[in-house]
């Protein structure tokens, strides 16, 4: 279980004294708090309340970083599901075996905690329309069944999160759903209502049309960097049909007295956008491709620093020589 938390002094300690000990088929359940530079006691109240380990920044990094922070240690700690939700006490972990359960079943690489939203009392009608409608098209353009795809009540099975690599400095969210979908992994959802805030307000969503630029430029970079050459061999395409439609105008006019040089001009403006849009569609296929090499070497170098154990890594050669805690493995849940 990780919790990521901002100054949630107030809400901290009861969303940790929440989170059930004891689920059916899970050895052990470890709760991680990542205080992300919390100005107030969020590190002292979760660990008074329970909480068995506390990533702190010293300063304010983003929901991105405390999100990779906390996945870190849950994979540094064994655990084979890693819950991820938010400190101000909307997420209720109460929920967590019905959020975990399509990943105990062999189901799902990765479930979300979807929220009701069209019965949601906490959102307003504005942000609640935003969600659903940008549900909406993300569900469409990546064909992923998931009708809340900004909710971070999340679960991920061992594999997943190292798979998973978030490079986004703003929210985790839009990113991981669209490297889940291109890795192929099984992504479910479960609906969990949410709780009302016991205090404070959304940081994420206070300026609605800021945090809409945010995640949806990230979402849009991360669509592009997965297919880059799907994305520009369209563009250059529409390019190529305005440069054949301008050249038959021409021909058109020209035949019956006119010059149209213009159009001319621009069908040959528009002839070489198409090929230029092509060539950096092949360029950027090409970096795409060694991304995708890096991932799957990044994702064995986890294997290799979570997954051995301690005596066996410090027999690696000395570039390999990773010094990281990992514990047994088992079934547990962090």
């Amino acid at each position: 279980m990780v919790i990521s938390a901002l100054d949630e002094a107030e809400t901290i300690g009861a969303v940790v004294a929440r989170v059930p000990r004891r689920i059916p088929q899970v050895r052990e359940v470890q709760v991680i708090v990542v205080d992300d530079g919390s100005r107030d006691a969020t590190t002292v109240t979760a660990l008074s309340a329970g909480a068995d380990h506390v990533e702190r920044h010293r300063r304010n990094r983003g929901l991105a970083a405390a999100f990779r922070s906390g996945m870190s240690a849950a994979l540094a700690t064994g655990a084979d599901v890693v819950v991820h939700l938010d400190g101000d006490g909307q997420h209720d972990p109460q929920r967590i075996p019905s959020l975990i359960a399509p990943i105990m079943r062999g189901e799902a690489d990765v479930v979300v905690g979807v929220r009701p939203l069209a019965e949601s009392k906490d959102l307003s009608a504005v942000r609640r329309r935003g969600n659903q409608i940008g549900s909406w098209i993300f569900k469409r353009i990546l064909k992923m069944p998931i009708s809340d795809a900004t909710s971070g009540y999340r679960a991920f099975s061992r594999e997943a999160v190292m798979r998973l690599t978030v490079i986004s400095d703003c929210t985790y969210t839009l990113e991981t759903l669209i490297r889940a979908a291109r890795m192929h992994l099984a992504v479910r959802e479960v609906a969990i209502p949410t709780l009302s805030r016991a205090s404070g307000e959304s940081r994420m969503t206070r300026s609605v049309v800021r945090y809409v630029g945010h995640a949806g430029g990230q979402a849009f970079r991360t669509l592009l960097h997965s297919n880059p050459l799907t994305v520009f061999g369209r563009a250059a395409m529409a390019m190529l049909v305005a440069s054949l439609a301008l050249t038959v105008w021409f021909l058109v006019g020209y035949q019956s007295g006119g010059m149209h040089l213009p159009s001319l001009l621009a069908a040959l403006l528009a002839f070489s956008l198409s090929i230029g849009l092509f060539l950096c569609g092949l360029i950027a296929d090409g970096i795409n491709t060694n991304h995708r090499l890096l991932e799957e070497t990044l994702f064995h170098l986890r294997r290799v620093e979570h997954d051995l154990p301690l005596a066996q890594r410090e027999q690696l050669p000395p570039l390999y020589n990773l010094t990281a805690p990992s514990a047994s493995r088992g079934s547990n849940t962090s």
